[in-house]
């Protein structure tokens, strides 16, 4: 197929991706239907979803083709994101948001999929470069987005509008890439056990973080959450064929660099709630849309740093500038936070993904991968019902913004304890 055609099926569902994980973020206390913790569970609904299927999502599309998965997980994404524009109650928009981002693990896994079973490399290359950019340009441009749309009193239209382009996207993919086929073989192995384990494990866990209520019944939740994931790490554990290899978690291997993706992924998502929260005009929004920009920004900054510093350093220094950005969201303004956040983060992200990947045996990338994957989503809800949880409790954006960056700045002293061999 003309790469003029392939390119834009796989790279639109991406950019509403981008749109996505920032739109709602920035918004949610204009939405009339949200009150209370409904707001973080809108939010943390979409990425709870999507970190508990999106290994699933690669088991499908190695079963069923990717093309089709894409389909079906643009109809499914496309549906669920109309659901708030039809349903007046914040239960009901809360369950569309896990329906939508269990269509998004499914098209996040068939773009995977299709740009790595590309035949040459410079193909394969300029299909992940352009994924990076459609994602940033969609993440910049969701905080705008919704606050030009919730000024003008149109906020309907934050959810006809994506399910309008997932549709059509849906309905051409079904059409020109039912035949493609993955270049090599996959497991297609589908865990729903494990899936459903994860899920409602994550959930809980997420849930006692951010819910409004008595403290014991969040405690009580949280700690169910843990036992849940237990349970699904010792049954992966078990496992020959797992969803998420957790023996790869030794924090000697590659644990170092999953728990620097969920920190700093939780840094981005969290950050643009916080940062969010006191903005009232399009004006106001942009310190926060641009932060995507300076997330680019980053990523391009490790390549030219990783040859100078330590993986383990690279990795401590991104995360206390993430620090230093959110002190500086408490104590100074907007804009230089968000240079400071976006560079921080941008860095861990980029390093955590190079280090990850490349400090596994060739035979163990594809698990690696998926544990990439994971590590991002799970972060990108933590985020939210941290930095969320936080304010609810205190009501203040500095004081918020202080705690968040007292964890970062200890999560980076405890990466000073990896004794493993790290390479990009």
């Amino acid at each position: 197929m003309p790469k003029k055609v392939l390119f834009p099926l796989l790279l639109i569902p991406i950019f509403l991706g981008g749109v996505d994980s920032t739109l709602f973020n920035s918004v949610a206390y204009d939405l009339p239907v949200l009150t209370d913790s409904w707001r973080l569970w809108f939010i943390d609904g979409y990425t709870i979803a999507l970190a508990a299927s999106v290994v699933l999502g690669s088991r499908l599309g190695a079963r069923m083709g990717p093309g089709v998965t894409l389909s079906v997980g643009l109809f499914v994404f496309g549906i669920a994101s109309a659901g708030p524009a039809l349903l007046d109650s914040p239960a009901t928009w809360t369950a569309t948001r896990f329906v939508q981002g269990f269509g998004y693990a499914l098209v996040v896994s068939s773009v995977a999929s299709v740009i790595g079973g590309l035949p040459e490399t410079t193909e394969r290359t300029l299909g992940y470069s352009l994924w990076i950019t459609t994602y940033s340009i969609g993440a910049g441009t969701g905080p705008l987005l919704g606050r030009a749309f919730v000024d003008i009193g149109a906020y309907t239209l934050l959810f006809w509008l994506p399910a309008a382009v997932a549709l059509t996207c849906g309905s051409f993919a079904t059409l020109l890439l039912r035949g493609i086929t993955l270049r090599q073989a996959m497991s297609t192995k589908i865990d729903v056990a494990s899936s459903t384990l994860a899920l409602l494990g994550f959930g809980l866990f997420v849930g006692g973080l951010q819910s409004h209520g008595v403290g014991f019944v969040r405690v009580l939740a949280t700690s169910a959450g843990c036992a849940i994931l237990a349970v699904f790490c010792i049954r992966q554990l078990r496992s020959r064929d797992p969803l998420i290899d957790v023996r790869m978690l030794s924090f000697s291997r590659v644990g170092a660099c999953s728990l620097a993706l969920v920190f700093g992924s939780a840094c981005y998502t969290g950050s643009i709630f916080l940062l969010s929260v006191e903005a009232s005009s399009v004006l106001s929004i942009v310190p926060v849309s641009v932060l995507a920009l300076w997330v680019s920004l980053g990523g391009f900054a490790f390549h030219k740093l990783q040859s100078r510093f330590s993986p383990v350093h690279l990795m401590q220094v991104s995360l206390a500038t993430c620090a230093v950005g959110l002190l500086a969201a408490a104590f100074t303004s907007v804009w230089p936070a968000s240079f400071l956040i976006g560079l921080g983060v941008g860095v861990t992200m980029a390093s955590g993904d190079a280090y990850l990947l490349g400090s596994v045996a060739p035979r163990d990338v594809a698990r690696a991968a998926a544990l990439q994957e994971t590590s991002l989503a799970v972060g990108a809800a933590l985020g939210v019902a941290g930095f969320g949880g936080m304010y609810v409790a205190n009501g203040s954006v500095a004081e918020t913004a202080v705690i968040a960056g007292v964890v970062l700045a200890l999560v980076g002293w405890i990466l000073r304890h990896n004794r493993g061999v790290l390479t990009a």
